[in-house]
């Protein structure tokens, strides 16, 4: 869906489409805009692999050791913890204070501004190594523990800085033209809209199906009858980008007892997109109950030490085929 502010730069979009009565404005616009501009020197390392050390050394960021892990125990390659620094680094330098910054590389960092952010800095980060899709995920909070802002950035063919805030999803395109008076800024591309079909669309169902329960093995036989197509690639952010242009849906199923996405820093900044655009999200528990994003506990300042919760399992994507699943008995 087209729109008549075409080709303007994010910051000047921000400041028209949100009204100046909107509580802590200027911040809120600050914080967004400082972390969109510290995406592209993350996406030129993630182009070039070899210009990290190069960064690095500009950026004045401690080099990461051998064999290291973030606090989920998991093993972190470069690209995870020279990420997380550049956006932090980014957000600390900045001309506004936030409440919280919080990544899935290291423990939350407290301030004293409006505004949590949490970031996943390269959602999908197995897959650099393979040359597949990854990004960057964010959500901004309010004092009260409100979501109020969710983007993600795609590092692909072309970098989409896609965000849901004050009723409107709206996708930018990263301006790289050497001749462009827009050089290196995200411009306005569109407005979004979900499909939401009755057949068709993608289906991305991670976690190992040998391991699925009995409804969710019949979950994915319906998407299959209903002839949406097998979309599952590893990135979430990816992932759900192709939800977001051809509808459908999202789904990591538990497996063994072991919870896998993150609830705040990739579940809710990309469900509050989903909702956004008419979509859904649902948490799925250990006995295939499912629970909505307004169940979810606020994420405060006093409670941001729980912010590394993980969910049992969730599906979010268009309204219809998330519902499909409770049709299931």
């Amino acid at each position: 869906m087209s729109d008549k502010n075409e080709n303007i730069k994010l910051s000047r979009w921000l400041d028209k489409n949100l009204p100046h009565y909107y509580p802590n404005r200027g911040d809120l616009i600050d914080i967004i805009e400082t972390i969109a501009e510290a995406t592209i020197p993350i996406r030129g390392l993630l182009e070039k692999g070899i210009t990290s050390r190069e960064i690095q050394y500009r950026m004045n960021i401690e080099a990461p050791g051998k064999d290291t892990k973030n606090i989920y125990d998991e093993d972190q390659i470069h690209e995870d913890i020279l990420t997380h620094s550049i956006i932090l680094k980014a957000l600390q330098e900045g001309d506004t204070d936030f409440l919280f910054v919080a990544s899935e590389e290291a423990e939350p960092v407290i301030g004293n501004g409006k505004f949590g952010i949490t970031t996943d800095p390269v959602d999908g980060s197995s897959n650099v190594a393979v040359n597949r899709t990854v990004g960057t995920i964010v959500g901004v909070f309010n004092e009260r523990g409100e979501i109020v802002a969710g983007f993600y950035v795609l590092y692909g063919i072309f970098t989409n800085f896609i965000i849901s805030i004050n009723g409107l999803v709206a996708e930018f395109i990263l301006d790289t033209s050497p001749y462009s008076m827009t050089f290196y800024h995200y411009v306005f591309h569109e407005l979004l809209e979900m499909p939401d079909k009755d057949d068709g669309g993608v289906r991305c169902l991670g976690g190992d199906p040998s391991k699925w329960s009995d409804k969710c093995r019949a979950y994915e036989k319906l998407l299959i009858e209903r002839k949406v197509k097998d979309r599952y690639s590893g990135s979430f952010v990816g992932d759900f980008h192709a939800i977001v242009n051809y509808g459908g849906v999202y789904s990591y199923f538990l497996q063994e007892g072991k919870a896998k996405i993150r609830l705040y820093y990739e579940w809710l900044p990309l469900a509050f997109i989903a909702k956004t655009l008419g979509g859904d999200f649902l948490i799925i528990d250990d006995n295939n109950n499912t629970t909505t994003m307004k169940d979810v506990k606020l994420l405060t300042k006093d409670n941001v030490k729980k912010i590394h919760a993980r969910t049992c399992a969730g599906l979010i994507g268009s309204k219809k085929a998330v519902n499909w699943f409770n049709e299931i008995k």
